[in-house]
């Protein structure tokens, strides 16, 4: 509780993007602002929910219930906690955030605020509450490491190995975020070979393709086995 009484002042911001578990943070924050006495317990101005992936019509429910009045007398609080968000969802949830209602504070709560949008971020205080996942983080890494190195026979079986061990996840957020991670590790390689040859047309192409490949998982239906086999392709 005492990093939550550092980390936010008094007169709360409007909006704020929280960067950590969502899982862990989520039930956190909700109990801190209750003992501050910014809500109350179970009170219908409070809006906290835990989304796998956050779409259309879940920014539809949040866009609702901003619009209605608050029916205490203490604030409104939104706490969206999610580990992945398309960006249809997102530019409406930015409208939301742009215009926000009277005595009303939205947190949203993710694994990795770099992948939200720039005129989020720009509108919101962003906080970071880092609680690493060694294992995930690890068995990501391993992945990459092997997946640049590879021939292409061996790349295809690593994407289907990452589809596999998430089968019964695709096209959830769990799965979307495993991905974005994966594709920021392998720019990461990409982009230092590139500052050692600014002249390597192949390289600037597979960065390219790597940033159209992180845009696509953006895009809701968009199929996660097909972006990481083309990147396996082009690599």
């Amino acid at each position: 509780m005492d990093i939550f009484e550092k980390l936010f002042p008094k007169d709360l911001y409007h909006s704020y993007v929280i960067e950590g578990d969502p899982n862990l943070i989520t039930n956190q924050l909700l109990n801190f602002l209750e003992v501050r006495g910014v809500v109350e317990s179970k009170s219908p101005d409070v809006l906290c929910q835990i989304y796998e992936s956050f779409t259309m019509d879940d920014s539809s429910q949040i866009k609702d219930w901003h619009s209605r009045l608050g029916i205490g007398k203490k604030k409104k609080v939104c706490i969206i906690a999610t580990k992945f968000i398309n960006r249809e969802a997102e530019q409406a949830l930015l409208k939301i955030i742009e215009e926000p209602a009277v005595n009303t504070h939205f947190f949203m709560i993710v694994p990795d605020s770099s992948q939200l949008l720039n005129t989020i971020i720009s509108r919101t205080h962003v906080i970071k509450i880092k609680q690493l996942d060694t294992e995930g983080s690890i068995d990501i890494q391993k992945n990459v490491f092997e997946f640049v190195k590879s021939t292409l026979a061996d790349r295809i079986k690593i994407v289907s190995l990452i589809i596999e061990k998430n089968k019964d996840k695709e096209n959830t957020g769990h799965l979307r975020y495993y991905a974005t991670s994966f594709i920021n590790d392998v720019e990461s390689i990409f982009y230092q070979k590139f500052k050692k040859n600014r002249n390597d047309k192949n390289i600037k192409f597979i960065l390219g393709e790597l940033q159209k490949s992180r845009e696509y998982l953006s895009t809701p239906g968009a199929s996660v086995k097909m972006i990481l086999e083309h990147l396996a392709l082009v690599i």
